[in-house]
C-alpha cells in the first residue's frame, strides 16, 4: 500500500470509525480502482454512507414509536404493526417489528398481539377501521412495500374490511416516495437519502462518475449463484443507495462494488459490506 493511499484510508477510517473494523475490506475495495479518479469517487461514496450504529438505530426506533403513538394517535386496541413476510424467511421487517416492542411499551398498553410477522395473519386479525403500520429499517426503491400493500389491500377488500394503511421506516430513498405514497395513507421516514451519484453530481461530473462506476463494476463477476449483476448495477433498480445498519444484512440497493461477492473470473472477494 502506498503512503498516499494509506494516509487517505487512515483519515477516512478516523472520520468514520465503523470502517476501522473493515480495514482490509476497505483496502480491497479501493484496489478495484484503476486510477485516481475512480479512487476519489469510491472514497467519496464511502464517506457519504448513511451508517446507523446500534445506538442510532435505537434512536430511530424511538422516533418511529413516537410517530405512531403521538402523531398518528394509533391506539393499541386498534393497531397492528406488521412485517412484510409472506415467504417464511427472516427479513429486516420482522426484526424491526420485534425491536419496536420496547419503545412502544413506553407509550401505552401495547401487547404482543399488536406485533404481527405474517401478512396472512394480518388479514385474519384486522377489524374494521384498524390501523395497520408497516415498519422497516430501510426502504430502497419502494417496490417491495408497494407490491405487498397492494396485495394486502386486495385481500382485506375481499374480506370486507376497511383499514388505514401506514408505513414507518428508519431510512428511505427519496425516490421511493413516488412508489409508496400512492398506495398508503401515510408514509413516514426518520431519514431521507438521495442517490449517491445522480442526485449528487451534475453535468459532466455526473457523466464522469457514472463512467467510473461502470468501469469498476465491469471487474465484478456477471453472476453469483442465481443473481445476475446486470440486475443490481448501481444497486437494485439503480437506487444508488449508500446505507448500512450496523450488524444487519446490507440492502441490495447499495452499489454492488460494496457487497457483490465475486470478481472476474469467479474469484471470491471480501466485500466491504458482506451480504447474504
Amino acid at each position: 500500500m502506498s503512503r498516499e493511499v494509506f494516509g487517505t484510508l487512515y483519515q477516512l477510517s478516523t472520520n468514520h470509525p465503523w470502517l476501522i473494523r473493515r480495514s482490509n475490506e476497505l483496502y480491497d475495495t479501493i484496489q478495484l480502482c484503476d486510477d485516481d479518479d475512480q479512487k476519489a469517487l469510491v472514497i467519496d461514496l464511502i464517506s457519504r454512507f448513511h451508517f446507523r450504529s446500534t445506538a442510532n438505530h435505537l434512536e430511530d426506533l424511538r422516533t418511529i414509536a413516537d410517530k405512531i403513538a403521538n402523531d398518528w394517535k394509533c391506539e393499541p386496541a386498534s393497531t397492528m404493526l406488521i412485517a412484510l413476510d409472506d415467504r417464511g424467511c427472516a427479513d429486516s421487517t420482522a426484526m424491526v417489528v420485534q425491536q419496536l416492542k420496547g419503545p412502544l411499551a413506553e407509550h401505552g398498553d401495547w401487547t404482543t398481539g399488536n406485533f404481527i410477522s405474517s401478512l396472512g395473519e394480518v388479514v385474519r386479525r384486522a377489524k374494521e377501521n384498524s390501523n395497520i403500520v408497516i415498519v422497516d429499517d430501510f426502504c430502497g426503491s419502494g417496490e417491495t412495500i408497494s407490491k405487498k400493500v397492494i396485495w394486502l389491500n386486495e385481500k382485506l377488500e375481499e374480506a370486507g374490511k376497511s383499514v388505514k394503511m401506514r408505513v414507518a421506516v428508519g431510512t428511505s430513498m427519496e425516490g421511493s416516495k413516488t412508489v409508496v405514497e400512492p398506495v398508503v395513507d401515510e408514509f413516514y421516514s426518520v431519514h431521507w437519502i438521495n442517490r449517491g451519484i445522480r442526485d449528487y453530481f451534475h453535468g459532466q461530473a455526473q457523466c464522469d462518475a457514472v463512467a467510473h462506476m461502470q468501469a469498476i463494476e465491469d471487474k465484478l463477476e456477471a453472476k453469483s449463484k442465481s443473481k445476475k449483476l446486470v440486475d443490481y448495477s448501481f444497486g437494485w433498480r439503480q437506487t444508488e443507495a449508500l446505507y448500512y445498519l450496523e450488524g444487519s444484512n446490507p440492502p441490495n440497493n447499495n452499489f454492488p462494488i460494496f457487497w457483490w461477492p465475486l470478481l472476474k473470473p469467479d474469484m471470491k472477494r471480501k466485500a466491504l459490506l458482506p451480504r447474504v
